[in-house]
């Protein structure tokens, strides 16, 4: 292999001037003219009766059950077997290729072979190739030929019989249809006009939870569903033409773990892996992890590796803790995700975004550090890789945590990270000037993990660790798709269910609710535990995340587990959210992370009822405690990056100055209104249908690490910001001077935090008092990121055509010493609207009316 040339982009060699032409022809076979059919007619016609009878009666108007997917015509499936062969020197029967029409989509989904060497294949044939189809058949079977040769018979002669084909026939022909327990299924689906991703929204519309990551073959995507045998082909009904076939998923990551002497050990993959890496483009964002270090000669690192120091370099920017070592792990998740998929498949892996190490933590026999520091030797971490590799958008993960230490109120570490994503460590806000314009940066942050020998003991939870009571921070928790054991796991079985929350993932539920964030707010894959026939549990490898170790030598792969690995993998999300979106804060990605999140379906279900189009009955407080646990689900990186037409999302970033002086004292200053493009045409359409909209408010506040603050989060934080939508039955005029109170600075109780714009009036709309929104406006007052969700009938959303970001109080405001009441603070709002299922285009109105909004709004400021 050739030197890597550092000094920039070189043009590929050219083979050009050594290249000679000739002429070729393929050598023939000599083929065998014998006819299989003594009367093609006859053969013809009985052809076209069964597949007259196969194609069912194309349904009227509103009446089809097939699901609208795009990239996906409309047809059914039939089953063709051929005839077999008469002697056993010939060769199978098999359906030729040539009875495929590639252009009008008729094509074989799956073939199997049956004991008489002869096949049985399931063919789709869309609605509106069925005349072509029909049309073949008919000539291929004429009586009187005349002097033509007889047409079509490469296509037709070996097919012996022609049946309408049930969907159970993609399934394997062991599939227990009535086994009641969900489980892992591949769907094959056709690799054709972006039809993977349309089915995946499709799968989910369903109800079915769909894993987020895949295996991409050259014509096939496989798509991971959890469901029963039963719902899976409930789903697979309802898309024929979609999926090939439908197989049990057994896999685990055990044999990529082998170090027996074999065919294929651990280093055969991994070599296998490094060969397919491409490395990110020059200025790719970066995922910083500060933990013990990292093996950085990995080879699976070693294209990705953009720097790896350390606090103190007598302490070696290598990985030094045992078994197999933990910031190697946390590194290679961030970069690469899960090892388990890459590892898998064949195909070519085109990194987004690099990753950096800094070692925060001492190896054996040097100084140990003092919980009290670790906020200082955090901080020394983030100051030391940007002054050693300035430059490119940054993502921080900590997946340290001290789980001794009281994580009900703010500590030093916990203060520490809200200074690192606020900006105002060292001397950054002198040189700032402004609150809203010192360095903000995202650092996620690991929720710490329950501990346990029992499932009693498990099932009992625990508490988030510090400093994952970060309010600046994003805190990550655990979920698990992980539920298959190998053959060797008898007696053992997995601990929970495939997507429920991790045993390992900790929680606030118990914690007090009015005086924390809710956290964590986000979940990714942390595995899963088993559990023997006696109660006890443990880790398992089957159940585990498979990332790269630290002794490359000798155990280049190992199993990794809860909220570290989870904290590496909302890095890698970051990584390629940063990628694809370059460009804006960290408080908007923060903000589009939560936003994106979706409850696994087991989640869901106790959330909203089956028919409902609200919320279940539960009282606030439950809804709450249940959100402590679960955080806003697991964030998907496609409704991140990109909106659909029946499921858009809007985006605002927005510097404001919440207070001011007033005559004796700080005063509210501004508030900000939006006059959002709704979608009313559409949404009024839509009826009583169902639709969802998120808001999600996001700005990182500046702590203050007093006594009072346990117990006051308006004396923790500098500012807060709240957001309020305005009322079904509400004007314009009306909603501005409802929030125009906020300018008066005469209410005399306003600083307890507890008033509530939105309950005003709320008599008058049922779903101003909170029905409609799965928290409500006085849920939560702690935390510098507020997420609410509506959801309701689409023609109760369409007056809720604006919103409004107003000041909370904050100690810029009450500490007038400080001097800080006119200081400028800066925040991103997020909204989406999600009619999940529906056939309407929501996006090309809202844009429309976004155009005509914004030249209404321009031509009044250039007025006045």
């Amino acid at each position: 292999m050739a030197e890597q040339d550092f000094d920039g982009p070189k043009p590929h060699l050219s083979l050009d001037s050594v290249r000679r032409a000739g002429a070729y022809a393929a050598p023939k076979r000599k083929m065998d003219a014998k006819p299989l059919r003594d009367d093609y007619a006859a053969h013809g016609a009985a052809l076209l009766k069964q597949l007259t009878a196969a194609l069912p009666h194309l349904p009227p108007p509103g009446a089809d059950a097939r699901l609208r997917v795009d990239g996906l015509k409309a047809g059914v499936l039939v089953a063709l077997e051929t005839l077999p062969p008469d002697t056993a020197r010939k060769g199978p029967s098999k359906i030729p290729l040539t009875f495929e029409l590639p252009g009008q989509d008729v094509v074989i989904l799956s073939s199997r072979r049956t004991a008489d060497r002869a096949e049985e294949s399931i063919v789709f044939v869309p609605d509106d190739a069925r005349a072509g189809l029909t049309r073949r058949l008919t000539d291929y079977g004429v009586a009187d030929l005349g002097n033509r040769e007889r047409p079509y018979v490469a296509q037709f002669e070996r097919v012996e019989r022609i049946t309408a084909a049930e969907t159970a026939k993609l399934f394997d022909v062991a599939t227990d249809f009535n086994a009641e327990a969900p489980r892992w299924w591949e769907l094959w689906v056709r690799d054709v006009n972006a039809l993977p991703p349309a089915l995946v929204t499709a799968a989910r519309n369903f109800g079915l939870d769909v894993h987020p990551q895949q295996l991409s073959f050259p014509d096939t995507t496989v798509v991971f569903i959890y469901a029963s045998a039963r719902q899976a082909l409930a789903f697979a009904s309802r898309v024929p033409g979609a999926i090939e076939e439908v197989r049990p998923g057994l896999g685990t990551i055990e044999p990529f773990l082998t170090l027996a002497a074999g065919r294929v050990t651990q280093h055969d993959f991994v070599h296998d892996l490094a060969k397919r890496i491409i490395p990110a483009r020059s200025n790719a964002p970066t995922v910083c992890v500060m933990d013990t270090g990292v093996a950085s000669a990995h080879p699976l690192l070693t294209d990705g590796l953009a720097i790896a120091i350390a606090v103190d370099e007598a302490w070696g920017a290598d990985d030094h803790y045992r078994y197999g070592g933990h910031g190697t792990s946390v590194v290679s998740l961030a970069l690469h995700g899960d090892l388990e998929h890459p590892m898998g498949d064949q195909r070519i892996v085109e990194l987004s975004h690099t990753v950096e190490s800094v070692k925060l933590l001492p190896p054996k026999g040097a100084a140990p550090i003092p919980p009290p520091s670790y906020g200082l030797v955090t901080q020394s971490a983030v100051g030391l890789i940007e002054a050693t590799r300035p430059g490119p958008e940054r993502s921080f993960c900590l997946a340290s945590c001290h789980p001794d230490a009281d994580s009900s109120r703010p500590s030093s570490w916990s203060g520490s990270l809200d200074q690192i994503a606020a900006g105002t460590i060292g001397g950054e806000l002198e040189s700032s000037k402004s609150a809203a314009r010192a360095p903000k940066r995202l650092v996620f942050v690991a929720a710490g993990n329950v501990t346990g020998a029992t499932a009693n003991q498990i099932d009992e939870g625990a508490a988030i660790s510090d400093p994952a009571q970060s309010w600046n921070a994003l805190t990550v928790g655990g979920y698990t798709t992980k539920i298959e054991l190998g053959k060797d796991a008898d007696r053992l079985s997995p601990l929970v269910g495939a997507n429920e929350v991790s045993p390992y993932s900790t929680s606030s539920r118990d914690l007090p609710t009015d005086l924390l964030p809710i956290k964590p707010e986000v979940l990714f894959e942390a595995g899963n535990m088993t559990v023997d026939e006696a109660g006890y549990c443990d880790w398992h490898p089957a159940l585990s995340l498979l990332a790269a170790g630290n002794n490359v030598e000798a155990e280049p792969l190992v199993a990794f587990w809860a909220t570290s690995a989870a904290v590496g993998l909302a890095g890698h999300f970051m990584g390629r959210l940063r990628a694809a979106l370059p460009g804006y804060w960290p408080e908007t990605y923060r903000a589009l992370m939560v936003q994106s999140a979706r409850w696994p379906e087991p989640i869901r279900r106790k959330l909203t009822p089956p028919r409902g189009k609200t919320w279940k009955g539960d009282s606030k407080a439950e809804k709450i405690k249940l959100l402590r646990h679960v955080g806003f689900g697991v964030p998907q990186l496609d409704l991140a990056i990109a909106s659909a037409k029946n499921d858009f999302t809007m985006i605002a970033q927005a510097e404001m100055q919440p207070y001011a002086n007033g005559a004796t004292a700080a005063v509210y200053n501004e508030v900000h209104f939006y006059d959002l493009p709704w979608p009313k045409t559409a949404l009024t359409s839509l009826g009583d249908r169902a639709v969802t909209l998120r808001v999600t408010l996001s700005y990182f506040i500046e702590p203050n690490l007093t006594g009072k603050g346990a117990t006051r989060p308006e004396t923790y934080r500098s500012f807060g910001l709240r957001f309020a939508l305005k009322k079904r039955g509400e004007s314009e005029l009306e909603f501005r001077v409802r929030l125009s109170q906020l300018k008066d600075g005469e209410i005399s109780d306003e600083d307890d935090d507890e008033w509530d714009l939105e309950a005003e009036g709320a008599s008058e709309d049922k779903d101003d008092a909170g029905s409609n929104w799965l928290l409500g406006p006085k849920a939560v007052s702690a935390g510098s990121l507020h997420c609410d969700i509506w959801r309701g009938k689409a023609m109760d959303l369409v007056n809720h055509d604006a919103i409004a970001v107003h000041p909370a109080p904050g100690w810029w405001k009450s500490h007038l010493g400080k001097g800080r009441q006119s200081d400028h603070c800066r925040y991103a709002l997020v909204l989406s609207i999600t009619a999940d299922g529906a056939d309407v285009d929501l996006y090309a109105e809202a844009s429309a009316i976004l155009v005509e909004k914004a030249i209404v709004i321009e031509t009044e400021n250039l007025i006045g």
